[in-house]
C-alpha cells in the first residue's frame, strides 16, 4: 500500500523524503521516481520525519507501528518536534492510535489518524478513502489536504482519535463478513451444480449488486491461482478480530461476523494468510469436503 501511496504524493512533492521499514529501497524508489521525483532516502524513521513538515505512515500491524514509532534505533517518535506532524494511515486498535497521539503532543507535534477504506487497486489509482481523527487544524492545512487529495477520492473528518479507526473495523468487518458469506454461497452454488458466473450475474442486476462481488466473485471461482493479493486475507481477519474485541467492550452481540471470523482463521490455518482475502472460500470448501 505505501509504495502507490508514496508515488501519487511523489506527483506535487518532488522533494518527498522516504524510508521503508522491509528491504524494498530499490520499489519504493522506482515507485516516486515514475512521478517525476527524485526522492531524499532517509536512513531512519526518525529522519523523515525531522526533515519533514508532515510524515505519512502506512504500516501494516501494530507491531510494526510500535517498532516504527518507539522502539528501534532512531525511532519516529525521535524526530518529533514543534511544528512537526503526523499522519498515520496504518490499521490499529484505538489504544495504539491514542498512545501515538499523546506521544506526539507530548513532543508538541501534531497528530491525525487517517486509516483507509481501500486496497492495493484503489492506492495506484489515487482512489483511497481516508477516515480521520484528530487534529482538525492539521487535517485541514494545505498540505494535508493536497497530500489527501493525491492519494484518494474522499475524506472525512470524524472526531477525536480513535474514531477514524473505529470508523474503519465497522466497515472491515462489513466487508469481511459480506465476502464470507459470498464464499458460502458459490460453495453452495457449485455443489449444486450451478454455474458460478450466472450466480455472479444474476446477483449483479438486483439489489445485492456490489463492486466487491463483482471483483472477488471470480476469484473465487478459480481458486488460489486467482488469489493475487490486493487485500491480505491475514489483515482481513485481523480487522475483524479488532471489532470483535470493540463489540465486547460495548456489550454488542455480533454473531455473523463472529462466524465469518472463523472462517478466515481456518483460512490462515490451510496458510492461506498472504493470499487476497477472496481465499477465505477455500476454508469453506474444506470444511464441506469440496476442497
Amino acid at each position: 500500500m505505501g509504495l502507490p501511496m508514496a508515488a501519487n504524493l511523489a506527483k506535487s512533492f518532488p522533494n518527498l523524503v522516504v524510508w521503508n521499514r522491509s528491504d524494498k529501497k530499490d520499489a519504493l524508489e522506482a515507485a516516486v521516481q515514475s512521478a517525476g521525483c527524485k526522492p531524499v532516502y532517509a536512513s531512519s524513521p526518525a529522519e523523515v520525519v525531522a526533515n519533514s513538515e508532515v510524515t505519512f505512515s502506512m504500516l501494516s500491524t501494530p507491531e510494526a507501528v510500535k517498532s516504527v514509532f518507539f522502539e528501534q534505533d532512531n525511532a519516529a517518535i525521535h524526530g518529533v518536534s514543534e511544528g512537526k506532524s503526523i499522519v498515520d494511515c496504518s490499521t490499529l486498535q484505538i489504544e495504539d492510535m491514542v498512545q501515538t497521539d499523546k506521544a506526539v503532543r507530548e513532543k508538541n507535534g501534531a497528530f491525525l489518524e487517517a486509516p483507509v477504506s481501500g486496497s492495493k487497486g484503489p492506492a495506484e489509482q489515487g482512489q483511497l478513502i481516508f477516515l480521520c481523527a484528530g487534529d482538525e487544524n492539521l487535517y485541514k492545512s494545505e498540505t494535508v489536504q493536497t497530500g489527501l487529495d493525491l492519494m484518494g477520492k474522499r475524506s472525512f473528518f470524524l472526531g477525536p482519535v480513535g474514531n477514524g479507526t473505529k470508523m474503519k473495523l465497522v466497515v472491515n468487518t462489513l466487508m469481511a463478513t459480506m465476502l464470507a458469506a459470498l464464499g458460502e454461497g458459490v460453495v453452495l452454488a457449485e455443489a449444486l451444480d450451478l454455474s458460478v458466473p450466472d450466480l455472479l450475474e444474476v446477483l449483479s442486476l438486483g439489489a445485492m449488486n456490489n463492486p466487491m462481488y463483482a471483483l472477488k466473485g471470480p476469484k473465487m471461482k478459480y481458486g488460489v491461482k486467482g488469489y493475487e493479493t490486493n487485500f491480505p486475507l491475514e489483515h482481513a481477519q485481523k480487522d475483524v478480530r479488532f471489532a470483535q474485541a470493540l463489540a465486547d467492550d460495548h456489550g454488542i452481540s455480533m454473531s455473523v461476523s463472529g462466524a465469518a471470523n472463523e472462517w478466515y482463521k481456518a483460512a490462515k490455518g490451510l496458510g492461506l494468510s498472504r493470499k487476497d482475502f477472496a481465499a477465505v472460500i477455500e476454508s469453506i470448501r474444506a470444511a464441506s469436503g469440496k476442497s
